[in-house]
Order: C-alpha cells, then sequence, then structure tokens
C-alpha cells in the first residue's frame, strides 16, 4: 500500500460528478430568467409611472379650474343664505331669521340624503371581509410578455 503525499481529497459520489454541470447550468439559466423577470417588471412600473405622470400633467388645469369652480360655488351658495337671512331679518328678528335658514337648510339636506339613500343598490350587505376576488382591471388585457 502506498500512500499519495499531501492532503488527502474527498472524493465526489458517483452521480454528483454527472449531475454538478446540469446544477450549475441551471443555476445560471435561474439567474438569467430572474434578471429578465426583474428588468421587465421595472420596465412595466416605468412605463405606467411615465404614463401616470403624463396624464397628470395634462389634467393639472382642468384639475386647478375645476377646483376653483368648487370654491367660487361654496362663496356663492354662503352669500345665497347669507341674503336670505338678511332678506327675512327684514321680517322678523336676525337671529330667528338665521335660525329658521338653518332648520331649511337642514331640512333640505336631510331629504337630499334620504333621497340618496333610497336610489342606493339592493344588494349584498357590505362587510369588512371579501366574499369574492375582484379582477384587476389590467388583467382584463393582454398582457405584452404572455403567451
Amino acid at each position: 500500500m502506498s500512500s499519495t503525499p499531501g492532503p488527502e481529497r474527498p472524493r465526489k459520489p458517483f452521480f454528483e460528478r454527472f449531475t454538478e454541470p446540469f446544477a450549475d447550468l441551471a443555476r445560471e439559466k435561474i439567474g438569467q430568467a430572474e434578471d429578465r423577470v426583474r428588468e421587465a417588471i421595472q420596465a412595466e412600473i416605468d412605463a405606467v409611472s411615465a404614463s401616470v405622470r403624463a396624464r397628470a400633467i395634462e389634467a393639472r388645469p382642468s384639475a386647478i379650474g375645476f377646483g376653483a369652480a368648487a370654491l367660487l360655488t361654496f362663496f356663492g351658495l354662503a352669500l345665497f343664505v347669507t341674503a336670505a337671512v338678511i332678506g327675512l331679518s327684514h321680517a322678523v328678528e336676525p337671529w330667528l331669521a338665521a335660525l329658521l335658514v338653518g332648520v331649511a337648510l337642514i331640512a333640505v339636506a336631510a331629504g337630499l340624503a334620504a333621497w340618496a339613500r333610497h336610489r342606493l343598490p339592493k344588494g349584498q350587505p357590505m362587510s369588512m371581509t371579501r366574499a369574492h376576488q375582484v379582477t384587476h382591471p389590467a388583467e382584463e388585457h393582454v398582457h405584452p410578455w404572455s403567451d
């Protein structure tokens, strides 16, 4: 029996010698696939964010205009209520005029709320848990990298 000089290397099992090149190749391919998926997802996120940003910039003047219109409408309605109080104060005391206009506004708001509640669609009562899975609108479209 002769021994070889130097440290003794452990021998690899028989099947490991055959499967090791395949495992390395599989790791490499999986890494490439991960990189491609990561790049595709990042490209999709970039495209969506660019689209949203462009649409927001495009809609900005309209949003500002609608906001200003809503604010001016609120002030106009407040002036109508003030005019109603002042006009009614010529017939009754000013505090009673404000009280009557306030009660009338609350009555109109209550009637509007009752009408809106009556117009709600009949159906399942709402709960905090989801009974069924809602499909996302993006799932209705054909995805660019689907086969």
